[in-house]
């Protein structure tokens, strides 16, 4: 049963990226098609963009309910089994953690995105005025770009505040802020079932939480804003769109190693360093 479970997660979750990667790579290829962009075009491409969107997000809740799936299954009682199969169904059997999970990451995932421009207050720019936008109103720029970078939506919600939506931001807000908010919560289980009279093994082990600032992918926000200040609000979010991939290529190998360190400590917690049998 555990087993079908654990395939069936996988499955699932596989067939999510999929369709994330898929949609925008069908999009990507049939913009990418279009020679000459007319109105009547235009109007075609900017339903698709829609549809688009919907099914990368749709991929998205498809994908983390692959994931979880597999990682809450029965818990595993092999030695075979990795370290995530016996550890993860342990900590997040206890419904605080999830909770802290996922509280974490949405609260990373906004300032992740206020920083990345994803989400955009300027109350010293009258959006109205400077960019002639209708309040409310989601203007959608159906080309040119790479792969993951088109369809772009431009939501103006008042004058002030807005949303600047690219499809490969949305999935990096999305991956790191579930990285964190797993770091978190893993991190805090581990605090708070130290074992008792926990001394410099304990404390070394904690170390790991650096990865929740070491490895800020924000970082790249912080410091390409300051760069190009003088700039429009489109041009500084277009900027971070194109260099947040290489912060995030390092940012994401960092964060996964913290909290894979973080699940053998708590591995070696629970099962100390004898084979488990059935």
């Amino acid at each position: 049963m555990m087993g079908r479970s654990l395939r069936g997660g996988v499955f699932t979750a596989a067939c999510g990226v999929t369709t994330v990667f898929g949609s925008l790579l069908m999009y990507w290829v049939l913009a990418s098609s279009v020679r000459v962009l007319t109105n009547s075009i235009s109007q075609v491409l900017v339903s698709f963009s829609y549809l688009t969107l919907g099914v990368m997000l749709l991929g998205v809740l498809v994908t983390f309910y692959g994931v979880w799936e597999s990682l809450s299954s029965a818990q595993a009682v092999t030695n075979n089994e990795s370290s995530l199969r016996l550890v993860l169904p342990k900590v997040f059997g206890v419904r605080k953690y999830s909770w802290m999970l996922l509280l974490s990451a949405v609260v990373y995932g906004l300032f992740y995105a206020v920083v990345s421009s994803i989400i955009i207050y300027r109350p010293q720019e009258n959006f109205s005025q400077e960019y002639f936008a209708v309040i409310p109103s989601v203007v959608v720029a159906v080309c040119c770009g790479n792969l993951g970078f088109i369809p772009v939506f431009t939501v103006y919600l008042t004058d002030h505040l807005g949303l600047l939506l690219i499809p490969m931001n949305m999935l990096i807000l999305i991956a790191v802020s579930g990285l964190v908010g797993l770091n978190v919560a893993l991190v805090s289980y581990e605090f708070e079932n130290r074992p008792r009279g926990a001394g410099r093994w304990w404390l070394a082990g904690l170390g790991a939480i650096t990865g929740l600032f070491t490895a800020c992918p924000t970082c790249a926000g912080l410091f390409l804003g300051n760069l190009v200040q003088g700039v429009g609000t489109v041009a500084i979010a277009t900027v971070l769109a194109g260099y947040q991939p290489f912060f995030i290529a390092i940012a994401f190998p960092a964060l996964i190693a913290s909290n894979i360190l973080i699940v053998r400590r708590l591995k070696r917690l629970f099962y100390g360093s004898c084979s488990l049998t059935r």
